[in-house]
């Protein structure tokens, strides 16, 4: 088989393999050896919350988002760094 091959295959199977959007995630590398697991983006940095606390969810998101909306049930669009992602509602109930 040929190597470009092989990296075709992997690549597949690491995007077939992704968590889906609300479960847990850890990020591991950073900069350009960043690996996230999740289909969108796993949001593991402080995010602040509609009634103003902070929590560091740790979750995969569903996409990025201009309102609530935007995002699945149960989800909402949270303001997380310089763009908003839809996160499970979960993650700011108190």
């Amino acid at each position: 088989m040929r190597p470009h091959w092989s990296l075709c295959l992997a690549a597949t199977w690491l995007a077939a393999c992704s968590l889906d959007a609300g479960e847990p995630c850890e990020v591991t590398g950073d900069g350009f050896s960043r690996q996230d697991p999740c289909e969108h983006t796993c949001v593991e940095w402080e995010v602040t919350c509609p009634d103003g606390s902070t929590t560091t969810p740790d979750v995969c998101s569903a996409g990025t988002c201009s309102t609530d909306a935007d995002c699945p049930a149960d989800f909402g669009c949270i303001t997380v760094g310089f763009v908003s992602e839809c996160l499970p509602d979960s993650v700011c109930e108190a």
